[in-house]
């Protein structure tokens, strides 16, 4: 008749339960035929049912899932004689009087399918003789207290005074560490010393290179052997540490005596691997595999028991915080690297920026800059022409940050270099679209304005390359957009693009304002922007306002309107104003341009 020897941790002789019956349920409930007293087992946590073709199990739903020879089954799975199935931390080995050859010629199929490697290319079986969930209740010594000698008594107190020590050191370890490599073979020698079954220890660490997200792929990181005189080839238990990785549990194998390679005690003697005990090194937040400690007793036929698991699992969390801190000290040592990077860019690019605004008679004018990040895209200058006439520019990268920041250094030499080779705005328009359009610069563009300005006539020359049209506050309080209707393609887009002159003439009085698509585009808390036609409305100057406060007027009202929320594209403005007759000339000033 087929049976269940039941090992449980709390009770150290194992109980045989014989199948009467077709179906047969398992759990902590004591209406269950086989009851496990056990917090991490369901109270209906699997059922074991009898069919034509032999004896199956299935999963009831249970919260730690059901394993069969250290595999965790996802649909009713046939089970032979001599399988062990892991339910909580509860072992059960079944047992059948069906041939053993169908059960041998079974399991051999099992193991070529879905068996892992060794190096050597022998196969890699264990049975999983105690479970721990990381985050489970069964973390509670639940033993039952055996009647213990004086000796023995002592003998244990000794053990534990000594793991309290090695766990001291190991305490100071960890604080002193640097990183990872440098703490890895220092903790190992102290693993050994808490574990005294232990012939040899190692961790394993995801690899960079070949580790993604949903599947880390782990590298052997260091080892170490209580033997340190042996030569043999380290091996690690390939299907003990996948298990240990897919369920983030820690595991006992006694992995000698299920493995198809060990055929007799004499493995043993021959100093194989008799019990392996794993843990996974979890990252507390996230849940994410940090790594793995495995240990294994390779001699005199030793045991690892249920609370070794539980110190080893102490270990690895103790681990694992280490790692939590030293990875939270990195960041916050690449984000002060990285500001600090960052502020010197800021400074860099100011320098790219006038420091002070023109001395032009007759006009005055004002500036205002300020990136949506750290640096921007967004770029202005004021460029003295031989012949007495001033170049105004204003153009915006697309794109935000260091990349758009570094191509708007570019175009302003380019376009200073421009203004001194070329005979006309309009060529330098078509040599800057000339440079933008190499392939070198990806998918960027630019949209760029230029406005060539003859002091004396009040003569305005603008040249536009998909930017925001110009615009004039008149002093009767109305507005006007230059060049609307008249835009050439931004700079990169066509490399053969021509650009079409708009000639204006400033009436006394009358101010000017070019300005990026960031303060048009500025956002409210409704999520509505502000507008072209907005921003002109916040530019009429009925009062005859100087550059100054008319341009501070316009960059209040912007920020009025969006309030309290995110400032998402770099803003640039420019205001220059021609003065009414009989006004003094142009007076000092200094730029106003916003520290970023």
């Amino acid at each position: 008749m087929d049976r269940l020897l039941v090992k449980l941790p709390s009770s150290p002789t194992p109980t045989t339960h014989w199948l009467r019956s077709d179906s047969i349920v398992v759990g902590r409930h004591p209406y269950c035929d086989v009851v496990l007293n056990n917090n991490a087992v369901s109270r209906e946590h699997a059922r074991l049912t009898k069919r034509s073709d032999g004896v199956y199990v299935e999963d009831l739903h249970s919260r730690n899932g059901v394993w069969v020879n250290g595999a965790k089954i996802a649909e009713p799975t046939r089970i032979y004689s001599r399988d062990s199935l892991q339910v909580g931390d509860a072992t059960l080995v079944f047992y059948s009087d069906s041939p053993l050859a169908v059960r041998e010629t079974v399991r051999a199929e099992r193991a070529r399918s879905n068996s892992l490697c060794w190096r050597d290319g022998e196969q890699d079986r264990p049975l999983i003789t105690s479970q721990l969930t990381m985050n489970s209740s069964s973390f509670c010594d639940d033993a039952v207290p055996n009647r213990r000698t004086a000796c023995e008594y002592e003998r244990e107190i000794r053990l534990l005074e000594e793991r309290v020590r090695v766990l001291l050191d190991f305490a100071r370890i960890l604080g002193k560490a640097d990183d990872v490599s440098d703490l890895t073979p220092r903790f190992l020698t102290n693993i050994l010393r808490l574990f005294p079954s232990a012939d040899s220890a190692c961790v394993l660490a995801p690899d960079a290179k070949e580790s993604t997200a949903k599947r880390p792929v782990l590298k052997l990181v260091h080892y170490k052997r209580r033997d340190e005189e042996s030569d043999e080839p380290f091996r690690v238990s390939r299907a003990i540490v996948k298990h240990v990785v897919a369920t983030r549990s820690a595991v006992v194998s006694d992995a000698a005596f299920e493995d198809s390679r060990f055929d007799s005690s004499e493995s043993i003697v021959r100093s194989q691997i008799c019990s392996v005990m794993a843990a996974p090194i979890c990252d507390v937040a996230t849940n994410e595999i940090l790594g793995v400690i495995q240990i294994d007793a390779r001699t005199g036929g030793r045991r690892f028991e249920q609370d070794e698991l539980k110190l080893l699992v102490a270990v690895a969390n103790q681990i694992a915080v280490y790692m939590e801190n030293q990875s939270y000290r990195d960041a916050r040592m690449r984000e002060k690297m990285e500001r600090r990077e960052m502020e010197f860019a800021t400074q860099v690019q100011r320098g790219f920026l006038p420091v002070e605004l023109p001395k032009t008679d007759g006009y005055d004018f004002y500036d205002y800059y300020c990136p949506a990040k750290f640096v921007g895209g967004d770029y202005f200058d004021y460029v003295p022409l031989p012949d007495g006439k001033l170049a105004i520019l204003l153009g915006d990268v697309s794109g935000k940050g260091i990349s758009a920041s570094l191509l708007m250094a570019k175009l302003s030499s380019e376009a200073r270099y421009g203004l001194l080779l070329e005979k006309s705005g309009a060529a330098v328009m078509e040599r800057l679209n000339r440079v933008y359009s190499e392939n070198r610069w990806g998918d960027r563009f630019v949209t760029f304005v230029l406005a060539i300005l003859e002091p004396e006539t009040g003569t305005l020359r603008v040249y536009n390359a998909g930017h925001l049209y110009p615009i004039v506050a008149k002093t009767d309080g109305s507005v006007e957009f230059i060049g609307e209707g008249r835009n050439g393609f931004p700079l990169g887009i066509v490399p053969d693009a021509t650009y079409e002159e708009t000639v204006y003439r400033l009436a006394p009085g009358d101010a000017v304002a070019l300005m990026s698509d960031g303060l048009p585009d500025a956002i409210n808390a409704d999520e509505r922007a502000l507008g072209g036609r907005g921003v002109a409305e916040l530019f009429r100057n009925p009062d005859g306002l100087d550059a100054a406060p008319l341009g501070r007027r316009l960059v209040v009202g912007v920020l009025d309107y969006v309030g309290g929320a995110q400032q998402v594209d770099d803003q640039c403005l420019v205001v220059f104003r021609r003065k009414p007759l009989g006004e003094t000339a142009a007076s000092e000033a200094t730029s106003t341009n916003v520290d970023v």
